[in-house]
């Protein structure tokens, strides 16, 4: 388990955020602000439902510019290797285009590099491009830690045509990541109370507590829209809270106590399931893994809600659904992961109400 190190200093996201329309075009005129050589990381599909608009106004901007077109893993590896590349290119601002796995390794990439960062999404499935963190994994996939950045994010570009084109999986996997907040922040807590938490955890779950209202509201009219992809006012909501609110809940708490078993069994499944659960999303594996967080913070009476909520937006809703056949084994070598980590307080009664709960992440 890796020792968690905390900054002193609250970093609450990006210097700069915008969210509108047609905004692939003036990306140029962001990224002028910070550099006159950017280095554009991106996905090979990310990049080629981008490329046609952003490019131009890049270069209208008389910004140079490199395109480096990725595949791995967000590991430190690569992250050394990208960021010399930036430092011998002369590139003096690092721009990611994609998804999760890119949002967090340009931020790694432009540590390793010393320059600044822009993210630009194409989907709402994590609130990676917001996040002053980067979750790191080995070559192969493996969860290694969380590498937390000294500085913010100089911008987030976040253009609606893109994301409301973005298929509905993806979509519907950020609301669960999302709406796992308020949960995680409660662990083995059935009512948050200020008295008994840190002022700047309770503020967090407060506003987790309003995303999560908004996006149990919202969210199937956002992926019923997504699916016809419409540009609709319940789409740019949701990926306001997906991105930005949530991004800011993760920074408020230093991306710690934000997320507990829920994203530790995320966390457990890549380390010890790659291979089985590597199709599945991190909010398809987050959202199964809420089953046993509410078991555990005493609240099994609200699973029911929550799972029929996945149902209806087509989403996994056991272990087995993720690829993992969910032996008795394989539960004993997730539950053992969770005790070691600092969610699970240490006593009998904690680690009985932890065994219980992991049996319900399996099929009814």
């Amino acid at each position: 388990m890796e020792k968690i190190i905390l900054d002193a200093a609250i970093k609450f996201g990006a210097g700069r955020y915008r969210q509108e329309e047609n905004l692939l075009e003036q990306c140029g005129e962001e990224i002028a602000r910070f550099g006159k050589k950017a280095f554009l990381l991106a996905g090979n599909t990310a990049f080629a439902v981008t490329k046609d608009r952003l490019l131009p106004g890049i270069e209208a901007a008389g910004i140079e510019y490199v395109v480096e077109l990725y595949k791995g893993q967000c590991s430190y590896e690569s992250a050394a290797e990208l960021g010399k590349k930036v430092t011998d290119l002369g590139c003096d601002e690092v721009v990611g285009i994609g998804g999760g796995v890119i949002m967090d390794l340009s931020k790694a990439v432009a540590e390793n590099a010393h320059v600044g960062c822009i993210n630009i999404p194409t989907s709402i499935a994590t609130c990676a491009a917001f996040t002053s963190m980067s979750v790191m994994y080995t070559p192969e996939g493996a969860k290694k830690n969380c590498w937390r950045f000294e500085h913010e994010l100089d911008a987030v570009l976040v253009d609606m045509q893109t994301i409301a084109e973005c298929p509905i999986r993806y979509a519907a996997a950020g609301i669960l990541d999302a709406m796992a907040k308020k949960i995680e922040i409660q662990n083995g807590k059935p009512v948050m109370l200020l008295e008994d938490n840190k002022i700047d955890l309770f503020s967090a779950y407060n506003m987790a507590a309003y995303t999560y209202e908004v996006l149990k509201e919202y969210g199937p009219q956002a992926i019923a829209d997504i699916r016809e992809k419409r540009l609709t006012k319940a789409v740019y909501d949701v990926t306001f809270i997906n991105i930005a609110v949530t991004g800011v809940i993760a920074n408020i708490t230093k991306s710690f106590s934000q997320s507990a078993l829920g994203h530790m069994i995320y966390d457990g499944v890549r380390t010890f399931f790659t291979r089985e659960a590597k199709n599945a999303l991190h909010g398809e594996i987050v959202a199964v893994g809420l089953f046993t967080q509410l078991y555990y913070n005493r609240l099994p009476q609200d699973k029911e809600a929550l799972k029929q909520y996945m149902a209806d937006m087509d989403m996994p809703l056991s272990i087995q659904e993720l690829g993992i056949e969910g032996t008795e084994t394989q539960l004993k070598t997730l539950e053992d992961y969770l005790i070691d980590s600092p969610y699970v307080a240490a006593s009998e009664e904690s680690y009985k109400l932890l065994h219980d709960a992991m049996k319900q992440m399996l099929k009814d």
